[in-house]
């Protein structure tokens, strides 16, 4: 058994709404050999044996931290196009001119299994030096199946290189390729009749995900693709809502889907349909900003619906080019102005059921040994210092991944 003593504030997570965050004084932990929390306490029960200990010098410990949306696997540059949205041009016509999306295809199509790996493993050692010790990461820059292969290939690959846990999603409706420019609908059936049986045959995603806009899919594609999914036990995902209104999210709330993403346009009509159907809602602030997009999600009705919000990277070479949780999460705060508390869940208990887990994102007996050891006694400095990485150690499955050394 692992004993960590010496906490100064454990911030469970086991609240049972947005300001009750279970926050207890001066306990201890037991994590058992399997990787699970067996006890938590004030004094340690006389029959357990103590092989390990760790000492949190009085910090505050929080749960490892979730991010429930990334595009983590890709290749190539797309820089330039950061500069050409400083000069008015926009997202949707540099997508609309083949660029955007497509070019991180037309590079990934280039770029090997092993490149992959290689390129991505820094990011991911820098995500746990973050504090996130579970993500959900989408294909969707190869666009055949080939390629779409090889990218949850990779995601497989890393799950047993590195220490975050990684859960894949299939997103062949990212964009239509080049290759079918002039004919969507034969991709879609493309999608629906060879890729999404080969993929769930193959077992290598747990989700499917589309991307809803123009220039893009349209709800009525989301829901041929999203009902083919879920026929193969694929569990629904959607982009929707993000430049502007297309009625993804009323659609998509139709069909069971688990999550909606973005929604910086989502109505009071949608709102009243997520919350009927019990949708997850996925914010990106990160993303947001980088776009310059003015508009944001409806955070007050979604609060007031009690609507389950989760905060992502949106990590990608495009348009988020950020794997900094900390920072999407101080973002929120302050652009969303969620409470800090609301950020804290944002980023642990409900991203994890995002990703559909039930033994992730809380510190509780019977959960994954999954927790972050900040350099703090204060929690709220995780939220006000934005020139500072407040985690201090992680643990996964009980076991230290990540330590910062203090500078000499």
């Amino acid at each position: 058994m692992l004993l960590i003593k010496n906490i100064k504030k454990l911030i469970t997570l086991n609240g049972k709404n947005w300001h009750h965050l279970g926050i207890f004084k001066n306990l201890s932990i037991l994590i058992n050999k399997h990787g699970y929390i067996h006890w938590i306490g004030y004094k340690k029960p006389n029959n357990i044996k103590i092989t390990k200990i760790f000492n949190a010098h009085n910090n505050v410990i929080i749960p490892g931290l979730i991010d429930c949306h990334t595009h983590l696997i890709f290749s190539g540059d797309r820089s330039y196009e950061f500069y050409l949205r400083t000069k008015g041009i926009t997202y949707l016509n540099i997508m609309n001119k083949g660029s955007g999306i497509l070019n991180t295809v037309n590079h990934v199509r280039k770029t090997s299994i092993q490149k992959l790996i290689k390129l991505t493993l820094p990011y991911l050692k820098e995500m746990l030096s973050f504090g996130i010790t579970t993500i959900e990461a989408k294909s969707g820059y190869g666009l055949t199946l080939k390629d779409e292969l090889k990218l949850l290939n990779v995601i497989q690959i890393l799950n047993n290189k590195q220490s975050i846990e990684i859960e894949p999603t299939f997103l062949g409706a990212h964009s239509i390729p080049i290759e079918y420019k002039n004919n969507k609908n034969l991709y879609i059936k493309y999608i629906n009749n060879i890729m999404i049986p080969i993929i769930a045959k193959k077992k290598l995603a747990k989700f499917c995900d589309i991307f809803i806009e123009k220039h893009a899919f349209n709800k009525n594609d989301a829901i041929t693709i999203i009902n083919q999914a879920k026929k193969f036990g694929l569990i629904g995902k959607a982009h929707t809502e993000q430049f502007t209104h297309s009625n993804g999210a009323y659609a998509m709330s139709n069909i069971d889907i688990l999550s909606l993403s973005h929604i910086e346009h989502i109505n009071h009509k949608d709102i009243k349909h997520i919350t009927d159907n019990n949708i997850i809602t996925e914010i990106l602030p990160i993303a947001q900003q980088y776009l310059q997009i003015n508009t944001n999600p409806p955070i007050k009705q979604l609060i007031k619906n009690k609507v389950k919000i989760c905060i992502g990277t949106d990590f990608n070479p495009g348009s988020s080019m950020s794997h900094n949780i900390q920072y999407a999460a101080r973002l929120a705060v302050a652009s969303y102005k969620l409470s800090c508390e609301q950020a804290l869940l944002g980023i642990t208990k409900n991203p994890a059921l995002a990703v559909n887990r039930n033994n992730i994102g809380q510190i509780n007996i019977g959960k994954q040994g999954d927790l972050c050891i900040l350099n703090t006694q204060n929690i709220w400095s995780f939220f006000s210092n934005w020139t500072k990485n407040t985690v201090k150690t992680v643990f996964k499955k009980g076991e230290i991944v990540y330590h910062r050394n203090k500078k000499k």
